[in-house]
Protein backbone atom coordinates (compact mmCIF):
# COMPACT_ATOMS: atom_id res chain seq x y z
CA UNK A 1 0.00 0.00 0.00
CA UNK A 2 2.45 2.62 1.46
CA UNK A 3 4.78 1.21 -1.64
CA UNK A 4 2.35 1.95 -4.25
CA UNK A 5 1.37 5.71 -3.22
CA UNK A 6 5.26 6.18 -2.31
CA UNK A 7 5.81 5.86 -6.64
CA UNK A 8 3.10 8.40 -7.43
CA UNK A 9 4.40 10.96 -4.79
CA UNK A 10 7.87 10.88 -5.85
CA UNK A 11 6.42 11.67 -9.56
CA UNK A 12 4.62 14.53 -8.20
CA UNK A 13 7.06 15.83 -5.98
CA UNK A 14 10.59 14.90 -7.65
CA UNK A 15 11.92 13.21 -10.36
CA UNK A 16 10.49 10.10 -10.08
CA UNK A 17 12.78 6.88 -9.03
CA UNK A 18 10.12 4.98 -7.43
CA UNK A 19 9.59 1.94 -6.82
CA UNK A 20 6.56 -0.99 -7.68
CA UNK A 21 4.64 -3.31 -5.72
CA UNK A 22 2.26 -5.75 -6.34
CA UNK A 23 -0.84 -4.95 -5.06
CA UNK A 24 -3.81 -4.27 -6.66
CA UNK A 25 -5.91 -1.71 -5.86
CA UNK A 26 -7.13 0.31 -8.65
CA UNK A 27 -5.69 3.73 -8.91
CA UNK A 28 -6.49 6.64 -6.24
CA UNK A 29 -8.53 9.68 -8.03
CA UNK A 30 -6.85 11.92 -5.90
CA UNK A 31 -5.08 13.56 -8.05
CA UNK A 32 -3.45 17.24 -6.72
CA UNK A 33 -6.24 19.37 -7.78
CA UNK A 34 -8.16 17.02 -10.21
CA UNK A 35 -11.81 17.13 -8.96
CA UNK A 36 -12.62 13.11 -7.67
CA UNK A 37 -14.88 10.95 -5.65
CA UNK A 38 -14.45 10.60 -2.67
CA UNK A 39 -15.75 7.25 -2.05
CA UNK A 40 -13.87 3.74 -3.55
CA UNK A 41 -14.11 3.49 -7.24
CA UNK A 42 -15.56 0.48 -8.68
CA UNK A 43 -12.66 -1.91 -9.49
CA UNK A 44 -13.99 -1.88 -13.48
CA UNK A 45 -13.55 1.79 -14.85
CA UNK A 46 -16.63 2.63 -16.88
CA UNK A 47 -15.67 2.57 -20.93
CA UNK A 48 -16.02 6.63 -22.28
CA UNK A 49 -17.01 7.01 -25.94
CA UNK A 50 -15.71 9.38 -27.81
CA UNK A 51 -16.77 12.89 -27.60
CA UNK A 52 -16.30 15.09 -29.87
CA UNK A 53 -15.12 15.02 -33.80
CA UNK A 54 -11.32 14.98 -32.56
CA UNK A 55 -11.42 11.82 -29.96
CA UNK A 56 -12.70 10.05 -32.99
CA UNK A 57 -9.53 11.32 -34.85
CA UNK A 58 -7.56 10.59 -32.63
CA UNK A 59 -8.84 7.30 -31.69
CA UNK A 60 -8.65 6.18 -36.04
CA UNK A 61 -5.26 7.44 -35.83
CA UNK A 62 -3.88 5.41 -33.20
CA UNK A 63 -5.41 2.80 -34.51
CA UNK A 64 -5.22 0.11 -31.21
CA UNK A 65 -4.98 -3.54 -32.43
CA UNK A 66 -6.11 -6.23 -30.73
CA UNK A 67 -5.62 -5.90 -26.62
CA UNK A 68 -2.74 -7.52 -25.46
CA UNK A 69 -2.79 -9.28 -21.61
CA UNK A 70 -0.52 -7.59 -18.91
CA UNK A 71 0.90 -11.03 -18.17
CA UNK A 72 2.04 -11.20 -21.69
CA UNK A 73 4.51 -7.92 -21.01
CA UNK A 74 8.26 -8.63 -21.66
CA UNK A 75 10.35 -5.30 -20.66
CA UNK A 76 11.63 -3.23 -23.53
CA UNK A 77 7.77 -3.81 -25.03
CA UNK A 78 6.35 -0.27 -26.35
CA UNK A 79 2.53 -0.70 -24.39
CA UNK A 80 1.90 3.41 -24.97
CA UNK A 81 1.37 5.16 -28.38
CA UNK A 82 1.12 8.99 -28.41
CA UNK A 83 -0.36 10.74 -31.29
CA UNK A 84 2.20 13.29 -32.19
CA UNK A 85 1.25 16.58 -33.69
CA UNK A 86 2.65 15.72 -37.18
CA UNK A 87 0.25 12.57 -37.08
CA UNK A 88 2.95 10.24 -36.09
CA UNK A 89 2.65 7.57 -33.75
CA UNK A 90 5.39 7.91 -30.35
CA UNK A 91 5.80 4.51 -29.58
CA UNK A 92 7.12 4.31 -25.72
CA UNK A 93 7.79 1.38 -23.08
CA UNK A 94 7.38 2.10 -19.90
CA UNK A 95 10.66 2.96 -17.14
CA UNK A 96 8.75 1.97 -14.33
CA UNK A 97 6.34 -1.10 -14.09
CA UNK A 98 4.88 -4.29 -12.56
CA UNK A 99 3.40 -6.61 -15.35
CA UNK A 100 4.25 -9.85 -16.30
CA UNK A 101 5.86 -11.45 -13.79
CA UNK A 102 8.15 -8.57 -12.01
CA UNK A 103 8.67 -4.93 -11.67
CA UNK A 104 11.14 -2.52 -13.28
CA UNK A 105 12.40 0.71 -11.30
CA UNK A 106 13.46 3.69 -13.71
CA UNK A 107 13.33 7.34 -14.16
CA UNK A 108 12.21 9.43 -17.23
CA UNK A 109 15.46 9.55 -19.55
CA UNK A 110 17.30 7.02 -18.35
CA UNK A 111 19.49 5.77 -21.46
CA UNK A 112 17.24 7.35 -23.90
CA UNK A 113 15.65 10.80 -24.46
CA UNK A 114 12.05 11.62 -23.43
CA UNK A 115 10.68 11.61 -27.30
CA UNK A 116 8.54 15.19 -28.16
CA UNK A 117 4.99 14.86 -29.61
CA UNK A 118 5.46 18.62 -30.92
CA UNK A 119 2.53 21.06 -29.43
CA UNK A 120 -1.11 19.35 -30.87
CA UNK A 121 -3.76 21.10 -28.88
CA UNK A 122 -4.46 18.03 -26.80
CA UNK A 123 -2.42 14.87 -25.92
CA UNK A 124 -3.52 11.69 -27.07
CA UNK A 125 -2.23 8.35 -25.92
CA UNK A 126 -3.17 4.47 -26.51
CA UNK A 127 -2.57 1.53 -23.91
CA UNK A 128 -2.43 -2.13 -25.16
CA UNK A 129 -4.12 -3.24 -22.45
CA UNK A 130 -8.51 -2.22 -21.78
CA UNK A 131 -9.47 -0.99 -18.35
CA UNK A 132 -6.67 0.63 -17.25
CA UNK A 133 -7.35 4.24 -15.23
CA UNK A 134 -5.13 7.25 -15.81
CA UNK A 135 -5.39 9.04 -12.71
CA UNK A 136 -1.32 10.50 -12.25
CA UNK A 137 -0.54 12.23 -15.10
CA UNK A 138 1.70 14.90 -13.91
CA UNK A 139 2.87 18.07 -16.13
CA UNK A 140 6.75 18.61 -15.09
CA UNK A 141 9.22 21.16 -16.04
CA UNK A 142 11.57 20.11 -18.56
CA UNK A 143 14.19 23.03 -17.39
CA UNK A 144 13.43 22.76 -13.15
CA UNK A 145 13.52 18.98 -12.59
CA UNK A 146 14.02 20.02 -8.79
CA UNK A 147 11.79 22.11 -7.09
CA UNK A 148 9.39 23.54 -10.22
CA UNK A 149 6.06 23.11 -10.10
CA UNK A 150 4.30 20.06 -11.32
CA UNK A 151 0.76 19.44 -11.34
CA UNK A 152 -1.08 16.30 -11.91
CA UNK A 153 -4.44 15.77 -13.43
CA UNK A 154 -6.64 12.83 -14.73
CA UNK A 155 -6.74 11.24 -18.43
CA UNK A 156 -10.02 11.27 -19.64
CA UNK A 157 -10.83 8.38 -21.30
CA UNK A 158 -12.40 8.62 -24.85
CA UNK A 159 -11.98 4.49 -25.58
CA UNK A 160 -11.62 1.88 -23.36
CA UNK A 161 -7.81 2.21 -24.71
CA UNK A 162 -7.58 5.93 -25.87
CA UNK A 163 -6.91 8.30 -23.69
CA UNK A 164 -6.81 12.44 -24.18
CA UNK A 165 -5.23 14.89 -21.45
CA UNK A 166 -5.98 18.70 -21.90
CA UNK A 167 -3.37 21.73 -21.54
CA UNK A 168 -3.35 22.69 -17.53
CA UNK A 169 -1.38 25.39 -16.28
CA UNK A 170 1.04 27.97 -18.25
CA UNK A 171 1.51 27.42 -22.05
CA UNK A 172 5.03 25.73 -22.97
CA UNK A 173 6.92 22.52 -22.88
CA UNK A 174 6.43 19.95 -20.57
CA UNK A 175 7.23 16.65 -19.35
CA UNK A 176 4.33 14.10 -19.41
CA UNK A 177 4.41 11.30 -16.78
CA UNK A 178 1.44 8.69 -17.58
CA UNK A 179 1.19 6.61 -14.62
CA UNK A 180 -1.57 4.11 -14.70
CA UNK A 181 -3.28 0.89 -13.51
CA UNK A 182 -4.54 -1.68 -14.38
CA UNK A 183 -8.33 -3.04 -13.21
CA UNK A 184 -6.64 -6.47 -11.71
CA UNK A 185 -3.33 -5.10 -10.85
CA UNK A 186 0.07 -3.78 -12.05
CA UNK A 187 0.45 0.04 -13.03
CA UNK A 188 2.90 1.49 -15.76
CA UNK A 189 4.16 4.90 -16.13
CA UNK A 190 6.39 6.53 -19.35
CA UNK A 191 7.37 10.33 -19.90
CA UNK A 192 7.26 12.36 -22.92
CA UNK A 193 7.40 15.99 -24.20
CA UNK A 194 4.50 18.08 -24.91
CA UNK A 195 4.36 21.88 -26.02
CA UNK A 196 1.46 22.84 -24.66
CA UNK A 197 -0.50 26.13 -27.11
CA UNK A 198 -3.03 27.11 -24.78
CA UNK A 199 -3.02 27.95 -21.41
CA UNK A 200 -4.97 25.93 -19.32
CA UNK A 201 -6.96 25.95 -15.96
CA UNK A 202 -5.03 24.66 -12.65
CA UNK A 203 -6.66 22.25 -10.27
CA UNK A 204 -7.18 23.68 -6.64
CA UNK A 205 -5.66 22.48 -4.05
CA UNK A 206 -5.86 18.94 -2.47
CA UNK A 207 -4.92 17.30 0.83
CA UNK A 208 -5.20 13.81 1.13
CA UNK A 209 -3.88 11.65 4.73
CA UNK A 210 -4.19 8.33 6.19
CA UNK A 211 -4.09 6.99 9.92
CA UNK A 212 -6.28 3.85 10.45
CA UNK A 213 -6.69 1.05 8.09
CA UNK A 214 -8.99 -2.35 8.37
CA UNK A 215 -7.03 -5.29 8.85
CA UNK A 216 -8.81 -8.78 9.00
CA UNK A 217 -12.04 -6.35 10.34
CA UNK A 218 -9.53 -5.24 12.86
CA UNK A 219 -8.60 -1.10 13.43
CA UNK A 220 -4.91 -0.21 13.22
CA UNK A 221 -2.71 2.88 13.17
CA UNK A 222 -0.42 1.62 10.58
CA UNK A 223 3.50 2.54 10.00
CA UNK A 224 3.97 5.19 12.52
CA UNK A 225 0.65 7.29 12.70
CA UNK A 226 -1.39 9.82 10.66
CA UNK A 227 0.40 11.27 7.24
CA UNK A 228 -0.98 14.09 5.11
CA UNK A 229 0.29 15.07 1.54
CA UNK A 230 -1.08 18.90 -0.04
CA UNK A 231 -0.61 19.78 -3.52
CA UNK A 232 -1.28 22.50 -5.90
CA UNK A 233 -1.23 25.23 -3.02
CA UNK A 234 -0.62 29.22 -4.21
CA UNK A 235 2.92 28.40 -3.06
CA UNK A 236 5.01 26.66 -0.75
CA UNK A 237 4.83 28.52 2.91
CA UNK A 238 8.16 28.97 4.74
CA UNK A 239 6.46 28.30 8.07
CA UNK A 240 3.88 25.23 8.26
CA UNK A 241 2.69 23.69 11.19
CA UNK A 242 -0.54 20.89 12.28
CA UNK A 243 -2.38 18.91 14.10
CA UNK A 244 -3.63 15.57 13.82
CA UNK A 245 -7.27 15.06 15.95
CA UNK A 246 -9.50 11.63 15.53
CA UNK A 247 -12.70 11.70 17.23
CA UNK A 248 -15.30 8.67 17.31
CA UNK A 249 -18.81 8.38 17.51
CA UNK A 250 -18.70 8.90 20.64
CA UNK A 251 -16.74 11.88 20.86
CA UNK A 252 -13.86 10.39 22.39
CA UNK A 253 -10.85 12.33 20.83
CA UNK A 254 -7.15 12.24 20.61
CA UNK A 255 -4.83 14.73 18.87
CA UNK A 256 -1.08 14.39 17.84
CA UNK A 257 1.65 16.93 16.41
CA UNK A 258 1.77 17.04 12.85
CA UNK A 259 6.03 17.69 11.38
CA UNK A 260 6.84 18.88 8.35
CA UNK A 261 8.70 16.41 6.60
CA UNK A 262 11.21 18.58 4.09
CA UNK A 263 12.43 17.01 0.93
CA UNK A 264 15.82 18.05 -0.89
CA UNK A 265 13.48 18.14 -4.02
CA UNK A 266 10.45 19.26 -2.96
CA UNK A 267 7.99 20.19 -5.56
CA UNK A 268 6.49 23.76 -5.44
CA UNK A 269 3.23 24.27 -3.74
CA UNK A 270 3.42 20.85 -1.82
CA UNK A 271 3.54 20.02 1.72
CA UNK A 272 3.66 16.62 3.60
CA UNK A 273 3.47 15.89 7.58
CA UNK A 274 3.78 12.99 9.98
CA UNK A 275 2.72 12.38 12.72
CA UNK A 276 3.94 10.08 15.55
CA UNK A 277 2.12 6.78 16.11
CA UNK A 278 -0.74 6.59 18.64
CA UNK A 279 -0.03 4.86 22.11
CA UNK A 280 -1.52 1.45 23.26
CA UNK A 281 -3.79 3.69 25.61
CA UNK A 282 -4.48 6.29 23.03
CA UNK A 283 -6.49 3.34 20.31
CA UNK A 284 -8.18 2.13 23.67
CA UNK A 285 -9.80 5.02 24.42
CA UNK A 286 -11.17 5.16 20.89
CA UNK A 287 -14.56 3.10 19.82
CA UNK A 288 -16.46 1.98 16.93
CA UNK A 289 -15.51 1.29 13.39
CA UNK A 290 -16.22 4.90 12.17
CA UNK A 291 -13.95 8.54 13.12
CA UNK A 292 -13.47 11.66 11.96
CA UNK A 293 -10.14 13.31 11.09
CA UNK A 294 -9.74 17.05 11.34
CA UNK A 295 -6.55 18.75 10.70
CA UNK A 296 -5.66 21.94 11.68
CA UNK A 297 -2.97 23.63 9.36
CA UNK A 298 -1.44 26.32 9.91
CA UNK A 299 0.11 28.00 6.97
CA UNK A 300 2.34 31.46 7.14
CA UNK A 301 0.12 32.56 10.13
CA UNK A 302 -3.34 31.57 8.18
CA UNK A 303 -5.17 28.51 9.85
CA UNK A 304 -6.80 26.53 7.59
CA UNK A 305 -9.17 22.72 9.14
CA UNK A 306 -9.70 20.18 7.68
CA UNK A 307 -12.11 17.62 8.33
CA UNK A 308 -12.41 13.90 6.41
CA UNK A 309 -14.54 10.63 8.15
CA UNK A 310 -12.65 7.41 7.93
CA UNK A 311 -13.84 4.87 5.77
CA UNK A 312 -16.71 6.97 4.37
CA UNK A 313 -14.49 9.34 2.50
CA UNK A 314 -11.71 6.72 1.16
CA UNK A 315 -10.23 7.08 -1.76
CA UNK A 316 -9.76 4.71 -4.70
CA UNK A 317 -6.90 3.94 -2.85
CA UNK A 318 -7.91 3.10 0.52
CA UNK A 319 -6.62 3.91 3.73
CA UNK A 320 -6.39 7.40 2.04
CA UNK A 321 -9.10 10.07 2.73
CA UNK A 322 -9.56 13.52 1.05
CA UNK A 323 -9.75 16.65 3.10
CA UNK A 324 -12.35 19.49 2.77
CA UNK A 325 -10.67 22.77 4.12
CA UNK A 326 -12.79 25.68 5.19
CA UNK A 327 -11.45 27.98 5.05
CA UNK A 328 -9.86 26.79 1.35
CA UNK A 329 -6.36 26.53 0.66
CA UNK A 330 -5.05 28.78 -0.88
CA UNK A 331 -5.02 27.97 -5.10
CA UNK A 332 -2.26 28.49 -7.82
CA UNK A 333 -3.60 30.99 -10.88
CA UNK A 334 -1.29 31.21 -13.61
Amino acid sequence: MRIRRLLVLLVLLTTPVAACGTSPEPDTADTPGAPAPTTTAPTTPPTASPTDAKDEEAVEALEPGPAAAPDDFRWGTPIFHFLAQDGRVVDEEPWTACLGNGCWDGAPGLGNEVPSVGSPDALYFALDYPGWRFHWVSFNPVDDECGGRSTTVRATAVSDRVFRVDPVGRRGEWRIDVFGRGPEGGDAVTSVRWTTPTVGSVPDPTATGSLFTDDDGERVAPYGGPELHVADLARTPARATGTWTVTDGAGHSVTVPLVRQRSRCAREGSLSFHGRELALAELERLTGRAVTYTVRLTLDGEVHTGTSRWPQDETAEPPYTRFAFDPPLPAFRP
